[in-house]
């Protein structure tokens, strides 16, 4: 047997245990409101009326967001219930797929397997790659597709084997499919660095091509095409996806933000980087230059100009940076690797006491942080691991340095599942409305939200909710009337609406109401003589 057979299986056996570790605690992640709430609704919806070619957004048909992270979720939900660890369950799926390709693609590149493994390895230690494992994002099945299509890329390049183009098309549809346009970027700039600097190998079976290329269109256009009986402006939508979100929208985050999340997500690897930049051995391989330039700063130049992705749009960059991080540390020295090892034993057994110490004195001094047993296990594990890493384990120094990362940071991330659910969610949740919701028996009531959409809270609740739209409210071209729509969405310049609004508030039923109340709704009041805060959230409820 040679040694890349059991390397690989080396690879996916490691990727099953990491993936049980990324599964362990992932319920205790409660889903927040804003994008991951919306995808988790929708796919609540297409699973529970059995139709997943017409997507709803509380009640009224909504195809902003592509089909494939609806449909994944739709199945983890099918599989796990309708819950946070049945929306997420696709994404450590995901992580660990991307784990795979970034092996798979490094040792392409570099020719050695152990670069591969280290890659790997080192991508699944980033801090970035970690939280992504928790959050419920159309761009983490994103990356999925882009590295697996820049691995059947160099694949046929490489080899000229024609399966490699049916895989392009595919992995390229799948892309386009999660997230428009912006799906082709990476592709294509690797691409670009595959022809140009790649082994001068064009030749192309022309016949496989086109049907590889037929495929791709037929993959992408039926939804485009089933959107567009549904649609009243199928052109400006179109517009939407493909150039509008890519280069003209709104950022979603600060420009200057998108660089320093790529620093801050692999901030570890920073350490061996930062003071090796300079070192010839580097750079005199030009592959490091290349990918350098056609994976790294092209791409993450054109996200921070256009603000098109969200910050898990960085992870298949964070792929690249791994693949070279890793090359880095296969031409390290002996004594260069003990003393980057001290450093990260150093680094994580602070963070490891910090962990234990700051939540203990919080809870000592009376503070709204508390410590419990499930949090502490973690907390004890990553000084555990860094002691026997350093000091008992002598043999594999370079596996040994990357376990050093990962090994401890697995154990932070368990460590801060059981923190949110202790202390409270790390990003606005409505949880705490379902819950008490679902404390005083309200769930089988009509349930309004007044001024806002909140389809986290119709995913808890496990059933649509009412939005009264009082004119804050922004309601896109993507959202097309169908029959009953009246029923979930009110929009108070009505007057038939104003009437079933007020039927509804007059029986028993639950308002949702983000702050307080306008003065012109006092009358409200009078009908609902029950009022709890929960958050920045009044409910105001009549009981049956």
């Amino acid at each position: 047997m040679t040694q890349p057979v059991r390397l690989d299986r080396f690879v996916y056996l490691l990727v099953a245990v990491v993936l049980i570790v990324l599964l362990f605690n992932l319920h205790l992640w409660v889903i927040t409101t804003g994008t991951e709430g919306e995808i988790a609704d929708i796919s609540r919806d297409m699973l529970a009326r059995q139709n997943f070619l017409h997507p709803r957004l509380l009640g009224v048909d909504d195809f902003r967001h592509l089909p494939i992270p609806l449909w994944l979720t739709s199945v983890g939900m099918r599989l796990w219930g309708v819950n946070a660890f049945g929306a997420r369950f696709f994404i450590p799926l995901s992580i660990g797929v991307q784990i795979i390709f970034t092996y798979r693609i490094a040792m392409r590149l570099f020719g050695l397997p152990q670069i591969g493994l280290l890659a790997g390895l080192v991508y699944l230690s980033c801090p970035l790659v970690l939280a992504c494992s928790r959050y419920l994002s159309a761009d983490i099945f994103l990356a999925s597709f882009e590295l697996a299509a820049i691995y059947c890329m160099l694949l046929y390049h490489l080899e000229k084997r024609p399966v490699a183009l049916y895989g392009l098309a595919s992995m390229l549809a799948g892309a386009i499919l999660c997230g428009g346009l912006r799906g082709l970027l990476l592709p294509l700039s690797v691409g670009a660095y595959v022809l140009i600097f790649g082994p001068r190998n064009y030749w192309v079976h022309w016949r496989h091509g086109l049907a590889a290329l037929a495929l791709m269109l037929s993959l992408v256009s039926f939804w485009f095409i089933h959107a567009n009986t549904h649609l009243d402006d199928f052109w400006v939508y179109t517009r939407q996806i493909f150039w509008r979100d890519t280069f003209l929208n709104t950022p979603m985050h600060p420009r200057w933000q998108y660089g320093l999340a790529f620093v801050l997500g692999s901030l570890p690897w920073w350490v061996v980087v930062v003071p090796n930049l300079t070192a010839a051995p580097l750079w005199q391989n030009p592959t490091v230059v290349q990918v350098t330039m056609f994976w790294l700063a092209i791409p993450l130049g054109i996200y921070t100009l256009t603000g098109s992705t969200s910050f898990a749009g960085l992870l298949p960059i964070l792929a690249g940076f791994s693949i070279l991080v890793s090359y880095l540390i296969h031409l390290l020295s002996k004594p260069q690797i003990w003393q980057y090892s001290r450093w990260f034993a150093q680094i994580y057994g602070t963070v490891g006491v910090l962990a234990l110490a700051v939540p203990m004195g919080y809870q000592i001094l009376g503070q709204p942080m508390e410590i419990n047993w499930p949090m502490a296990v973690p907390a004890i594990a990553v000084l555990v691991i860094v002691v026997l890493l350093y000091r008992s384990i002598r043999a594999g120094l370079r596996f040994r340095l990357v376990t050093m990362v990962l090994a401890p940071s697995l154990m932070l991330l368990l460590y801060s599942g059981y923190y949110v659910q202790t202390n409270g969610p790390w990003k606005e949740s409505t949880d705490i409305v379902s819950k008490l919701i679902q404390q005083r028996r309200l769930e089988s009531l009509p349930v309004m939200v007044y001024n806002e959409t909140l389809p986290s809270l119709a995913f808890d609740l496990n059933k649509d909710t009412i939005t009264i739209n009082d004119g804050a409210v922004h309601e896109t071209f993507f959202q097309t009337a169908q029959d009953g729509e009246e029923n979930r969405w009110i929009r108070l310049s009505s007057p038939s609406a104003n009437r079933y609004l007020r039927r509804l508030m007059t029986a028993p039923s639950v308002l949702v109401i983000s702050g307080d109340l306008p003065d012109r709704w006092n009358w409200i009041k009078i009908n609902y003589p029950n009022m709890e805060w929960a958050g920045r959230w009044q409910v105001l409820y009549r009981p049956q």
